[in-house]
């Protein structure tokens, strides 16, 4: 009897479990069913989301490099040190050995480090990967390394040419001179892309990386600057500065057939690698950005307006006089000025070579005002010269409706007007090519990162200012000044015909101007006939002498030496101009 109700509840029992194990199993292959396939891409989003990251890639930032392809500053990849203050046991031993690495920490850094509240504090940014290996090698809990997006911008030359080249910020966006200028050309784009991590955020062996938009490096900015010259103009006004204890000075060099600035520096200056250690002061462009009262060196433009309007000819005469009164006010000529043998009457030849300011007068007088206005604004006085830096002075020229009584006087001589280093130095190319206003090229192509070209920027025409005939009559006048006027003997060069003109101008401060502070200057080219360089000095505030044939004319000396020679040209028996 049991054996037959076993023989029946058995097979029953067997039925129910191979029946709740098919319901079992067909529950499973529709959730299988339902997870792979219904729901299979759901879920598959929800699984790649929890273990990939979308990071931004920085494209590459361009170099910049001298007109020879050097480069002078470039972007290298950057690390960033960081401390996490709750994994920190022992703050003070923890700062000592980071400190023996980095440096001295800042006082708010160390602030931070005891702060409970912190998390995360950034101890070191964009340093070297040498110096952040030497930080992962200490082991020191709560310390780690990351890589940064944005690279480490490198400055190879130092303080060469810093004041043109600026600097960039801690995310390399361009701060200052070209850097600033040109961000948007050698700022690379930001890209995308989605990578595959555990639940440590440590990446995934093998797992495969998503561009979802590809990085874009910026291009590289070539510089029309002769990285030879450039040091030789640096040396040559920081000497010169430093020994006569003056505030600041300036060089420009270009070539005047093409326009390019081959040179310009400034002092002070600074190294853009550690900016912040710097005054402001000390980053100026001050040949771009500083405009000043020129002076003697202005003559050349009373000169030009005087000769090319046909007022006033090579025989023309003027009384000889060493002062002048003029609405009230009494003109002199400069004490660096002095009055040659001509009689009663001098050329206006004689009126630059002998930097006459009394004869500079009688002359701008004698062709009006509209006659000298139209110069001014002819050869690009009171307008920016185009060169592409951020922060350009115009200058100040005042036009003729805005004349007191003096005004025309002093302005043939420099005075009443403003002009910068730049501007005075690409009118002076005029004199040198023949009359023509070139456009000054500072930045000369673009360049991708296969060294290939991407656009060029050749000479520039911007105006006629006079005739060719015009301009070979002033390069004798500045030939003469060399030999027998106030630039003699200081800006002479054995071997080489240069030509040039002194300029000694008062600081105007608050509309008045200060005793005992003076602009000592020089500009001139070489060789004169011809002239491949024009080369322009300023030196603010000197002390002991403020003449320009005394403290500015030597330091153009050693310049155009140095170019002359590297340029392959040896010096040569030079035959006396005429007189």
């Amino acid at each position: 009897m049991h054996r037959r109700a076993f023989s029946r509840v058995a097979p029953l029992r067997a039925k129910l479990l191979f029946y709740g194990c098919f319901l079992v199993a067909l529950y499973l292959v529709w959730r299988l069913y339902d997870v792979q396939v219904l729901h299979g891409p759901v879920y598959a989003r929800a699984a790649l989301d929890q273990r990939t990251r979308l990071i931004t890639i920085a494209g590459h930032r361009g170099s910049i490099l001298d007109r020879d392809g050097a480069e002078l500053v470039r972007s290298l990849p950057s690390e960033s040190i960081y401390v996490d203050p709750h994994e920190v046991s022992n703050v003070r031993e923890t700062a000592a050995r980071l400190r023996a690495i980095v440096g001295p920490l800042a006082p708010q850094t160390l602030d931070l480090l005891h702060d409970p509240a912190a998390q995360f504090v950034y101890i070191a940014r964009k340093v070297p990967h040498e110096e952040a290996q030497r930080v992962t090698a200490l082991g020191l809990p709560g310390v780690g390394v990351e890589q940064e997006v944005t690279g480490r911008r490198v400055d190879t030359v130092g303080t060469l040419a810093s004041t043109v080249i600026g600097f960039v910020g801690i995310d390399e966006e361009g701060l200052a001179g070209i850097e600033a200028s040109y961000d948007d050309v050698l700022r690379g784009l930001f890209g995308k892309v989605l990578v595959q991590e555990d639940d440590l955020g440590r990446p995934i062996p093998l797992a495969r990386e998503d561009v979802v938009k590809p990085p874009k490096d910026g291009l590289s900015v070539e510089l029309a600057l002769d990285s030879y010259l450039q040091f030789v103009a640096q040396q040559a006004l920081a000497q010169q500065v430093a020994r006569f204890h003056a505030a600041d000075g300036s060089v420009v060099v270009m070539n005047p057939n093409s326009g390019e600035v081959l040179a310009m520096a400034n002092v002070p200056d600074f190294d853009p690698n550690h900016w912040q250690r710097y005054p402001q002061r000390d980053m100026r462009d001050r040949a771009v950005m500083d405009a000043y009262e020129p002076g003697s060196t202005y003559k050349l433009v009373m000169a030009a307006a005087a000769l090319s309007s046909g007022k006033v000819t090579l025989r023309s005469r003027f009384p000889a006089r060493d002062e002048i009164k003029i609405g009230g006010w009494t003109i002199h000529n400069a004490e660096d000025g002095f009055m040659p043998n001509t009689g009663s009457s001098e050329t206006l030849e004689q009126i630059v070579e002998y930097s006459h300011n009394v004869g500079a007068a009688e002359v701008g007088m004698h062709i009006g005002a509209q006659t000298f206005y139209a110069m001014e604004r002819a050869a690009g006085f009171g307008a920016p010269t185009g060169i592409g830096l951020a922060g350009e002075n115009p200058g100040i020229v005042p036009p003729p409706s805005q004349f007191s009584a003096p005004s025309l006087a002093t302005m043939s001589f420099g005075q009443g007007v403003a002009v910068t280093p730049l501007a005075l130095a690409r009118y002076y190319c005029a004199i040198a090519n023949g009359g023509l206003l070139m456009k000054p090229i500072l930045v000369r192509a673009y360049v991708d990162g296969a060294g290939t070209v991407v656009r060029r920027f050749g000479p520039q025409v911007v105006r006629r200012v006079f005739s060719p005939k015009v301009a070979a009559e002033l390069r004798e006048f500045l030939r003469q000044v060399v030999l027998h006027g106030t630039g003699d003997p200081s800006a002479q060069i054995p071997g080489y015909a240069t030509a040039g003109k002194t300029g000694t101008a008062q600081i105007e401060e608050s509309g008045r101007y200060e005793p005992g502070a003076y602009i000592a200057s020089f500009i001139g080219m070489i060789p004169y006939d011809h002239p491949r360089y024009v080369i322009l000095v300023k030196i603010d505030r000197p002390q002991g002498s403020y003449y320009g044939s005394v403290v500015a004319a030597p330091v153009f000396v050693r310049i155009a030496r140095a170019a002359m020679l590297r340029d392959g040209i040896p010096p040569a028996p030079v035959l006396s101009a005429r007189r």
